[in-house]
């Protein structure tokens, strides 16, 4: 006797709003479970078949039926927390200042640009951090 196969009920409507996200959304994140819920409605599949299919673990395939199960297709499409939280750095402000501080040569580890922002700007990043936006502000002032 084989696995149960997972099977997604979906309305009309649900249909409808998929194809309509389909064809309108860029995110790769919506379109994968899209895609997912379009397999796991037609009950051809397990969820380990839905895994193997989206590159998933098992255990993520059945969060996905879950939200749906919990709110249909809104629930399973919308992000439960921020993509990532921006780095202070980000800002115009201290990369213009820290651009300036490379150019001169103000400092001469990371550790020394990691005292400065904390000091400065009360902004705490790891050496590797502070590696990346060197890297990074360098490459940008070579093009």
């Amino acid at each position: 006797m084989g696995r149960k196969r997972t099977r997604l009920e979906l309305t009309a409507e649900d249909r409808a709003a998929i194809d309509h996200h389909l064809n309108t959304t860029r995110d790769a994140r919506k379109r994968e479970r899209l895609h997912f819920a379009i397999n796991a409605s037609t009950g051809n599949y397990t969820l380990q078949d839905l895994a193997r299919c989206s590159g998933r673990s098992r255990s993520t395939i059945q969060n996905w039926l879950t939200k749906f199960e919990r709110g249909g297709l809104p629930e399973l499409i919308t992000r439960d927390v921020a993509p990532g939280k921006q780095s202070p750095l980000a800002g115009t402000t201290i990369q213009k200042e820290l651009r300036q501080g490379m150019k001169c040569e103000r400092w001469a580890t990371a550790q020394q640009v990691s005292d400065w922002l904390k000091e400065r700007y009360g902004v705490e990043l790891s050496r590797k951090s502070v590696y990346y936006w060197i890297r990074k502000l360098e490459a940008q002032a070579d093009r």
